[in-house]
């Protein structure tokens, strides 16, 4: 996997050449292509007046337990108050299905208010919602694996107010619910039997957050300078209605180098971890399930690892490969490592890497329509997403 990195990150340097990009050059995004340059003017002043930017999104991945998911992702980027003084905001509103055995509707906001005084990250999901799991661990082996069929009711939200130049801090409200668990394709013993803590075919943690955040990205979308920090504590308890007294940590953090114009070299790490308590199953850190913005562990497997406290650390290459900036391309490698449940040591390590394309889908709002491939020992996986993974 070394080598691999290595490779990759050969060839992005390699790449570099490509995205010369000059003042000179117009801007343009899928929607000059499709009606061409007789309309561009027109489109362009039209389009620039306009207070929200819209960019939809057709796309199909893969569902855990087959089949596939078929996702419209819609995304509303506008400002709420001076762009010179207030960040970008956007709402993600994603529903999903695969006509058979997976549906659900994700809402994600992200609102700033005027002058950054405010801001409102929300998620909230309602999903059916198929997940294989192969245990605790970070060294569980692969032909080890269920599958845990469950509803799935999510509301998350923070609320920050600004103290200082690009420093937040707020509460928040976070609401996790597993109904109608089942977990099937068993061959030995299922792993929510073998799990210390009953989930009797539902769980229910609800509790407050406390949050501090560092952000001076302008543009989440498609970050191209800054850095992010964000540290939430959630207390689970039953006086918010939880069935689990529970104290979680979640620790996240980014930062953007650009190596020259719209060449960006970005960084991310995050640390997740049980601080005390009974924690559902469901609940427990595992891949692709981080209570954060963006995806993470391109090329692993959604709940491949799971445990009791999670590390990791990411770096990605973006580059222009056309100088109208329609074009480009990221390369990436990624590292996960899942703690030993009795102990909270991390004895493993599970690499991955990537490569992928960009298509400019809105010049206005800065957002990408992106294509990743990642891969792993034994595993690949596409991404389509509008905007950066994180």
């Amino acid at each position: 996997m070394i080598r691999l990195a290595i490779i990759f990150i050969l060839i992005s340097l390699s790449l570099t050449g490509f995205s010369q990009s000059v003042d000179s050059v117009k801007k343009k995004d899928l929607v000059d292509i499709i009606f061409g340059s007789k309309r561009e003017a027109q489109l362009n002043q039209q389009r620039s007046a306009k207070k929200v930017y819209f960019s939809i999104l057709p796309a199909s991945v893969n569902a855990a337990g087959g089949g596939r998911a078929v996702i419209t992702a819609v995304n509303a980027a506008f400002y709420l108050g001076n762009p010179a003084t207030t960040y970008l905001s956007n709402v993600y509103i994603i529903p999903v299905t695969d006509f058979s055995m997976r549906y659900g509707l994700y809402v994600k906001p992200t609102i700033w208010s005027s002058n950054n005084r405010w801001n409102f990250i929300g998620d909230y999901r309602v999903a059916y919602f198929p997940q294989y799991t192969w245990g605790l661990g970070g060294n569980s082996p692969t032909w080890d694996r269920t599958l845990i069929n469950s509803d799935y009711f999510r509301i998350y939200q923070h609320a920050l107010r600004k103290i200082a130049d690009y420093l937040f801090v707020g509460p928040g409200i976070a609401i996790d619910n597993y109904y109608n668990i089942k977990e099937t394709e068993i061959e030995n013993t299922g792993h929510l039997d073998e799990y210390k803590i009953p989930n009797t075919g539902s769980s229910y943690t609800a509790g407050m957050m406390f949050t501090i955040a560092f952000d001076s990205r302008k543009n989440q979308l498609n970050p191209k300078q800054g850095g992010y920090v964000l540290t939430t504590l959630r207390v689970n308890s039953p006086i918010f209605g939880s069935n689990y007294n529970q104290q979680s940590l979640f620790i996240d953090g980014r930062k953007y180098l650009a190596v020259r114009r719209d060449n960006i070299l970005g960084f991310r790490a995050f640390y997740w971890t049980v601080l005390k308590g009974d924690t559902p199953y469901l609940d427990l850190p595992s891949v692709a399930w981080a209570p954060a913005s963006g995806i993470a562990s391109r090329g692993i497997q959604t709940g491949r690892y799971r445990s009791n406290a999670m590390l990791y650390a990411e770096v990605e290459q973006r580059f222009e490969l056309s100088a109208n900036g329609l074009f480009g391309g990221v390369v990436f490698v990624n590292t996960t490592s899942v703690s030993e449940f009795s102990s909270q040591q991390f004895k493993y390590w599970h690499g991955a890497a990537g490569v992928g394309l960009r298509l400019k889908f809105n010049k206005y709002s800065d957002a990408n329509l992106a294509l990743d491939l990642g891969f792993s020992d034994n595993f690949w996986s596409a991404w389509i997403n509008l905007g950066e993974m994180f």
